[in-house]
């Protein structure tokens, strides 16, 4: 607990210096590039990024969006992220976000946070589980600070991993580091939540059926936000020009659109914050306006991040729902004025239900819009539009790294369920096949015609790479093709010379009465992936594998569902 707490103390003093980083940056870009040259600017921006990430600094993982990067070193790497990655990623998110680039806060605070704790726990010689866990713990301190909303960060650490599933075991270390980087953030910048938003309450039910055709609305509008923005991932990631261009061609490309839409520019969500305050279609912006500004903040995105900017996808989730909430509320007073006694309301549920189905993580989506506007009343509301989101858009979402559950996770292949494993037994999974015995009195070059004969009476054999080697009826080990190569060169026509029985590893048998719970122990405690197994009698009567029995787990669990 201490260490996750020091770890939110860190994230949360590096919160603030991206904060006043960011800020100053941003001013000083507005006031060098004023009227039609500020569209320029994420060009600019993007050429210093890639200049920073891919001929200085060399990090490349410090390019596009930081919670995936996050969520992949979880899953393959034990959390591990260099050293270098975190004040990279922070003066390049600072140089993307404040020129202009169209990305989100919480990608690079996520990462930050990550990188911090992965240095912390390389410095104490942490275990790759115990650097994962506080992975995710930097990662909440991260968001808990940014956000001002200590609970969402580490609902969102331990949920945004997986499609279906949490990181039940970091939940408390992650809540310690989101509430101490929280906590010193706001003794800086106050504990007002980050949206300055009306206050809103439930109204009637007939709102909760409106939350739900929004909720509806959703799922072509992410569909078309998680698709565009990988297709554009893919397009530049192969494009065969230096990386190092790259983000600066996106930073083009998202100030072109932001000509047409300035509103897409930037981390900012002051316009869908004026969103919140509509009033009636009258002094509202036209529908068509708002779903081109859907359009255009989908394509700044994925320009800016997709080319290799630093950023996240995170913000611009809030941002297009915001909008799309108030597409939403704009058409359904046009032609049911009146229905929706507070139609600004919508934008926050549209908020809450975009990043919930985008990022599969609905009670992180709905909490952290309660937390960062502190309209608590609109729960039912967000948490209907969420789940109806998330239930249409099961088959897409915008973190690759993502998998399913704790099972489909590498992070997770060897903590299977003991009991479920002791209900099967090693002979009921094994594969069942003719094994090729070995004489040890026999030499190499006759156990050799001995292989290839019977490789060619039994195609469908054992695919082991060793052989049993029997004296009469004891078992003395297995042939090992290391010691034969070794001997043979030394030994003039060794082939001929050696005995099988000069050639043997001992590796045991493993008896085909046992569950498979006691042969994965047997098979880590000999440092095996693929063993014989032997009858009562002794009697060599298959194999299995580490593959096998993860198979046979899989399996088991769905049959238990």
């Amino acid at each position: 607990m201490f260490l996750a707490a020091f770890i939110g103390l860190v994230t949360g003093g590096v919160a603030i210096i991206f904060r006043i980083c960011l800020e100053s940056t941003t001013e000083f870009v507005n006031k060098t590039f004023s009227g039609p040259f500020l569209f320029l600017a994420p060009a600019i921006g993007g050429l210093l990024v890639g200049l920073l990430l891919f001929v200085f600094a060399k990090t490349p993982e410090a390019a596009g969006q930081g919670t995936d990067r996050s969520i992949y070193a979880f899953h393959h790497r034990g959390g591990v992220l260099r050293k270098r990655v975190a004040p990279v990623k922070l003066l390049a998110s600072t140089i993307t976000l404040g020129s202009g680039g169209s990305a989100g806060f919480e990608g690079p605070v996520s990462q930050i946070g990550s990188g911090i704790a992965s240095t912390i726990c390389r410095f104490f010689k942490m275990t790759r589980a115990v650097r994962r866990q506080f992975g995710l713990a930097g990662m909440a301190a991260g968001l808990g600070s940014i956000f001002k909303a200590p609970l969402a960060g580490a609902l969102t650490s331990v949920e945004i991993l997986y499609c279906e599933d949490f990181e039940s075991s970091a939940f408390g270390t992650s809540i310690i580091a989101s509430v101490v980087g929280f906590t010193v953030y706001s003794s800086v910048f106050g504990t007002a939540p980050t949206f300055n938003v009306p206050d809103f309450y439930f109204v009637n039910s007939l709102n909760l059926f409106c939350c739900a055709l929004l909720g509806l609305l959703c799922v072509p509008a992410s569909y078309l936000y998680v698709k565009f923005y990988y297709k554009v991932e893919d397009f530049f990631t192969a494009w065969k020009i230096p990386n190092w261009a790259k983000p600066a061609i996106g930073g083009i490309l998202c100030g072109a659109v932001a000509f047409f839409f300035p509103q897409a520019m930037g981390g900012t969500w002051d316009y869908v914050e004026s969103m919140t305050r509509l009033v009636d279609p009258e002094h509202s912006p036209s529908i068509l306006f708002l779903l081109g500004l859907v359009i255009a903040k989908i394509m700044a995105t994925s320009f800016t991040v997709g080319s290799g900017g630093a950023g996240g996808v995170f913000g611009p989730s809030l941002f297009l729902g915001g909008v799309l909430g108030a597409a939403f509320a704009v058409a359904f007073e046009t032609v049911l004025p009146g229905v929706l006694q507070e139609p600004g309301a919508m934008a926050l549920v549209g908020m809450g239900a975009f990043f919930a189905g985008a990022a599969k993580a609905p009670l992180a989506g709905v909490v952290m819009v309660c937390e960062m506007t502190g309209s608590y009343q609109l729960l039912p509301g967000i948490m209907l539009a969420a789940v109806v989101h998330v239930a249409f858009s099961r088959k897409w979402g915008i973190y690759r790294s993502q998998v399913l559950n704790k099972f489909s996770s590498p992070a997770h292949r060897l903590e299977m369920d003991p009991d479920l494993l002791r209900t099967i037994s090693v002979g009921s999974v094994m594969q069942k096949s003719k094994v090729l015995c070995l004489d040890a009195k026999k030499t190499i070059h006759e156990a050799e015609k001995d292989i290839d004969t019977f490789n060619v009476e039994f195609t469908d054999s054992a695919t082991m790479h060793t052989y049993p080697v029997f004296d009469d009826e004891e078992y003395l080990g297995v042939l090992d093709w290391s010691l034969v190569l070794r001997n043979i060169v030394s030994i003039e026509g060794g082939a001929n010379v050696l005995l099988v029985s000069d050639c043997v590893t001992h590796s045991p048998l493993l008896p085909a009465s046992v569950d498979l719970h006691s042969a994965m122990k047997f098979m880590l405690k000999h440092s095996i992936n693929e063993v014989y197994v032997k009858n009562s009698a002794g009697k060599i009567v298959g194999t299995i594998s580490s593959a096998t029995i993860l198979h046979a787990y899989d399996k088991a669990v769905k049959n238990e569902k």
